[in-house]
């Protein structure tokens, strides 16, 4: 990892760590709107999520706070240009851990999570999951592998919301795991996967539970079952990998917060202790937990020990699929 970029991180935890009273008095962020960059189109589980943050930021800072997007394939253009943004304080980036996998993967990918970006306080975590069309009429896993083996090669194929992350992977390893290969179909986000699945353009799917659990409440798609090792009380019905004899599959996500690699430690201290402070409250904590997110923050630098951690771990998982990381 970068050590001058360490450092910062360091310093910035211990400053938001030794006076966050004093640091959320005397917030140093700029008195202009502030904006949150999002890599994923409107209407997904990332903007739902963002937009409970947002508003209750907007009133807790007394400043416009408007959300950003730069859709793009995984989400990677926020952190492109986040990498670039002003170190004012007036922009900040909210992503998943499913961008930052293509680090590995893509030989052009835009930025290096550990040394282009900032970590201010992990958001919370999520599982991925499964779902399948409703227009396919089943409802168990073991459903969906008769029907499967009942068709032809068409059948075994699977949306993704996220191209090249371990959204896609998880759905091929559900495929080795069932003994059937399982071809991956890139989508641009969750909003055009969720539509094809309702229609049933597509059989299958793979996404967060953050995109996937407003839509199996409305009807338009079937979660057959999650990466989680236990079942959470938003989804209590649904099984998990585990209970259904796939522990291989167990797999944990999160959103987290980042700004760009200059900014001050001072700056970083006060939007660390705004942005737990948001998130611990209970009414944004119910808020997203009813959309699918177990809330969870840190100081930047357990976020980045996270990231440091999360990258080992990726690269033993795709190992595992024969893919070799290019980065």
């Amino acid at each position: 990892m970068n050590a001058p970029l360490t450092r910062r991180w360091l310093i910035a935890t211990g400053a938001a760590l030794a006076a966050p009273a004093i640091v959320r008095a005397q917030s140093g962020l700029p008195h202009k709107p502030i904006r949150i960059l999002v890599g994923f189109p409107s209407s997904g589980g990332s903007d739902s999520l963002v937009h409970v943050i947002s508003g209750a930021l907007q009133t807790q800072l007394s400043r416009s706070v408007t959300v950003d997007y730069k859709p793009g394939p995984s989400g990677v253009a926020a952190g492109e240009v986040l990498k670039k943004a002003p170190t004012d304080g007036s922009v900040i980036a909210f992503m998943p851990s499913a961008t930052m996998v293509g680090r590995l993967v893509k030989k052009n990918f835009p930025f290096d999570p550990l040394t282009d970006l900032l970590p201010l306080t992990l958001a919370g975590t999520y599982p991925t999951t499964f779902a399948v069309s409703p227009k396919i009429d089943v409802t168990t896993l073991a459903e969906y592998v008769a029907w499967l083996k009942a068709g032809d090669a068409t059948r075994a194929r699977f949306g993704t919301t996220t191209p090249d992350s371990f959204t896609q992977y998880f759905g091929t390893l559900v495929g080795r795991e069932i003994g059937v290969p399982l071809e991956a179909m890139p989508y641009n986000g969750a909003r055009p996967l969720v539509a094809d699945l309702e229609t049933g353009r597509i059989p299958a799917g793979t996404g967060g539970i953050t995109s996937f659990l407003v839509p199996q409440r409305g009807g338009r798609l079937r979660i057959l079952m999650t990466s989680a090792a236990k079942r959470g009380p938003i989804a209590p019905r649904v099984p998990t990998v585990v209970e259904l004899g796939y522990p291989k599959l167990v797999q944990t996500n999160w959103y987290a917060f980042f700004a760009p690699p200059d900014m001050p430690a001072a700056l970083v201290a006060v939007w660390t202790a705004e942005l737990r402070a948001v998130l611990q409250s209970r009414e944004v904590s119910e808020q997203l937990q009813q959309l699918g997110l177990s809330v969870e923050t840190s100081t930047p630098a357990e976020m980045a020990a996270r990231l440091a951690s999360d990258f080992k771990g990726w690269k033993a998982t795709l190992d595992l699929l024969g893919v070799k990381p290019v980065n």
